[in-house]
């Protein structure tokens, strides 16, 4: 009976011990912890296989659709798939079936979905290392209601105490207010929390708003292509810390 008790006592001072050490993590989502890009054939472009689907300028589309990025980032108003059946309806003169707009919704969101389905092993210890620790941890992502489709059925979502995307704030990084409203919901300071991401302006804005690190995760932006050398060398210039894998903050904290 004194062993269980000693072993209860042993466990309420660990908890404690995890607690008090406080802090936060906030990281990104899409090419920092998770890589859509990676699982994608190289030269797989989104608004070209769409504009393929229903028939339309390839050109045309894709200006469509990058003009209205921040619009889709930051708002709730029209979900991703009915802005392309806008743009099909305008340009056809014809609404799209209904099985078409669901081949466009896969092409939109099909390797996002499977990267946060089935993130990699690693990332998943690591999260579980750094809340073993005693950190908060949260996600801040700048994407439209598409691209997270699948968040609640990632085996990340539970790992974090606050994920805010954009689309639902109503703010993108590197804007202050994105920063501030994660680290509220986290209810840890700037100057207490580490920030990692992979994009150079991003990070810097969570240098500006006080976050006592910012680290760059070069990892899979090293392999899967989607920035240059010379991007990802002008990173590492506004990072503090730079690291190939999630695990390696496990030694900064």
């Amino acid at each position: 009976m004194a062993f269980r008790t000693v072993e209860f006592e042993s466990k309420k001072q660990l908890s404690a011990q995890k607690k008090s050490r406080g802090g936060s993590i906030v990281f990104d989502l899409f090419h920092t912890l998770v890589d859509p890009d990676e699982l994608a054939p190289r030269d797989f472009q989104r608004t070209k296989k769409i504009a393929e689907l229903f028939r339309l300028d390839a050109g045309s589309f894709d200006k469509y659709w990058n003009d209205l990025s921040s619009a889709r980032n930051t708002s709730k108003s029209k979900k991703s798939i009915n802005l392309i059946e806008d743009f099909v309806v305008k340009n056809t003169g014809r609404p799209p079936t209904k099985g078409d707009l669901l081949v466009a919704d896969t092409i939109l969101g099909r390797y996002h979905d499977r990267s946060l389905q089935d993130p990699k092993s690693d990332v998943v210890s690591a999260l579980h290392n750094l809340k073993f620790k005693g950190l908060r941890l949260g996600v801040l992502c700048n994407t439209d209601e598409r691209q997270v489709a699948m968040w609640f059925r990632s085996p990340l979502s539970g790992l974090f105490d606050a994920a805010c995307f954009s689309f639902e704030i109503g703010y993108q990084t590197p804007a202050r207010e994105a920063y501030s409203t994660v680290l509220e919901k986290l209810g840890v300071p700037a100057n207490a929390s580490i920030y990692v991401g992979d994009d150079g302006a991003v990070l810097k804005g969570a240098k500006d708003a006080g976050f006592a690190q910012v680290v760059f995760m070069e990892g899979f932006v090293s392999r899967d292509g989607t920035k240059t050398n010379d991007e990802i060398r002008n990173i590492e210039t506004v990072a503090d810390k730079t690291v190939q894998r999630i695990s390696e903050l496990e030694e900064m904290v």
